[in-house]
């Protein structure tokens, strides 16, 4: 410890505690203070740690609302939301680990991303969160992760706009827990629509013995759901959170894995576009044909099977509110484009990865969108930039 070079370590590592947790620089007299402790033993840098997290000033940068899941940055939880996360991460990843390649995963109503940033922690592939509202600081949560395997959309979602991203996109997995009943259309319908664009879905739903507490705790009565017709496996029972409780017993929920046994088709290129079978005739969607070794697809209309790229098409992600990666991101990733020759750069054929662009289909011309000045140009006037 008596080496410059040790203890430099150390203050760096307290400026970064402070600038991770406080989303600030170090003041002199706090870390002299700290720096102080750790050099005569008083304090290990765990303990720093501990302490600047639990510091008053640490738990006001996430209480402008009360979270709803827990606060994870950096591969540490920092904050409990008040729905306990573990017991239903612990049961999402246990799954997870069942594949032997990159997955795609769709966390609905996402909230803080708990579920979105661990699981993108832990697992290649690429993790979209849809959470429209911004008072939860997803964005920012996004940002101080920096996991360049995450997505964001800010969308408020509706049953329209969940089967229009049905109909050009497709998920290894769709986890959504506690989301169906702020739905304003029927729920079974929501649930369909859902279980339709994934292999697997990870799903949650208020008990119908739950009170007001409950959003449209009335509709949980009478929407009864089926999810026996998607092999519905009951993973845990799971405390619901809130305060209702029947007899003494805190109210339970269901968290179950649903599975679509259907065929997985993407329907159109993108969302303005004619669906491939009134273009090309009946059965010529692209299937998706997934497993847990590997993923291809197999177009419908010309002799082509390929393998399936992770991620979800430019056009989707900004017409879906994508903000993250955020516009800057986004324009270096397109200058940053590895692709020669280029034959059609429309944004439906630009897949985002979270770190890159690919481009696909580019053995036909549909458009002039052939260079990346053309591409920008496009998706600015276009309001999509």
């Amino acid at each position: 410890m008596n080496q410059v070079s040790d203890k430099e370590k150390i203050k760096k590592t307290i400026r970064k505690f402070y600038k991770n947790l406080l989303d600030r620089d170090a003041d002199s007299v706090g870390l002299d203070s700290y720096f102080t402790r750790v050099i005569e033993n008083s304090l290990t840098l765990d303990e720093v740690y501990e302490e600047i997290k639990n510091s008053p000033e640490a738990k006001t940068i996430y209480s402008p609302v009360i979270a709803y899941t827990d606060i994870r940055i950096k591969g540490k939880t920092l904050s409990q939301g008040y729905r306990d996360c573990e017991q239903r991460y612990d049961e999402i990843a246990k799954f997870c680990k069942k594949y032997n390649r990159p997955i795609s995963v769709l966390d609905l109503g996402a909230a803080e991303g708990y579920f979105t940033i661990r699981l993108a922690e832990e697992f290649d592939g690429v993790f979209v969160a849809v959470e429209c509202d911004p008072s939860r600081k997803l964005l920012d949560l996004c940002e101080k992760n920096s996991n360049d395997k995450v997505l964001l959309l800010q969308k408020k979602m509706n049953l329209d706009d969940l089967q229009l991203l049905k109909e050009v996109q497709y998920f290894d997995i769709v986890i959504a827990q506690n989301i169906i009943h702020h739905f304003d259309e029927p729920f079974q319908n929501v649930l369909d629509t859902i279980v339709s664009m994934c292999s697997y879905c990870f799903f949650e739903h208020p008990n119908s013995m739950e009170g007001k507490t409950t959003k449209n705790h009335e509709r949980i009565k009478t929407e009864i759901l089926d999810v026996h017709k998607f092999d519905a496996k009951l993973l845990k029972q799971t405390e619901s959170g809130l305060e209702d409780k029947i007899m003494s017993q805190e109210i339970k929920r269901n968290l179950w894995v649903l599975t679509n046994n259907k065929e997985k088709t993407i329907d159109r290129g993108w969302r303005g576009s004619l669906r491939y079978e009134k273009q090309f005739g009946k059965g010529k969607q692209i299937r998706i044909i997934p497993n847990f070794d590997n993923i291809e697809l197999e177009y419908g209309h010309r002799q082509e099977r390929r393998a399936w790229i992770s991620g979800i098409d430019l056009r989707t992600f900004l017409e879906n509110e994508g903000v993250y990666p955020t516009r800057d991101q986004i324009i270096n990733l397109i200058d940053n484009l590895a692709i020669k020759n280029p034959i059609d750069l429309g944004p439906h054929n630009l897949i985002l990865t979270g770190s890159e662009l690919y481009a696909i289909d580019q053995k036909e011309k549909r458009d002039n969108v052939d260079s990346k000045d053309k591409l920008k140009k496009y998706l600015m006037e276009n309001g999509l930039l």
